[in-house]
């Protein structure tokens, strides 16, 4: 894993979503999705990466990010890592998260990149994922991503979709 350089930065997907539409490395995705490699302050090239950012941390201005493109409050953001609200609400935006926070956070920057790669774009993606859906029991697939396993669940489901089956 290296620092990313500014002539290398990967964007932010909120605000320059034409650029992640380009990427074509999931690991880039991942950071777009993220707030962009200058909001997370590394790149992401291989799993390992991964594993390291994990154990490091990622910043509390992330959980910011995700909570916008997911269209879903601050409370219900801080439900699905398992952090209280009041403890995010103390975090400066720089503050590094613990290691199951920034996991929970890196597997649903994952289920949102998959989205909008099936679904095509942003909006069609938190527009599905704030649907009840039928394969899921008529529940909303935004309930499921506070697992490993739910995100697991909707990542197939998704790819149920891409390949046309019945979801």
């Amino acid at each position: 894993m290296e620092n990313f350089k500014l002539e290398n930065a990967i964007k932010n997907l909120a605000n320059e979503p034409e650029a992640f539409y380009n990427l074509q490395n999931k690991y880039d995705r991942i950071i777009s999705v993220l707030g962009g490699s200058l909001q997370v302050g590394q790149t992401i090239s291989n799993d390992f990466d991964l594993i390291e950012i994990t154990r490091k941390g990622l910043p509390k201005s992330v959980v910011n990010t995700i909570s916008n493109l997911l269209g879903i409050s601050m409370e219900k953001m801080s439900a699905l890592i398992h952090v209280s609200h009041r403890t995010i609400q103390r975090k400066s935006d720089v503050e590094l998260l613990n290691v199951y926070p920034t996991e929970q956070i890196l597997e649903i920057a994952e289920v949102i990149s998959r989205g909008i790669e099936v679904l095509g774009t942003l909006e069609a993606f938190t527009s599905w994922l704030h649907s009840e859906i039928r394969v899921l029991n008529y529940q909303k697939p935004i309930n499921f991503l506070d697992t490993s396993f739910g995100t697991s669940l909707i990542k197939d489901t998704l790819g149920r979709i891409e390949f046309g089956v019945y979801s």
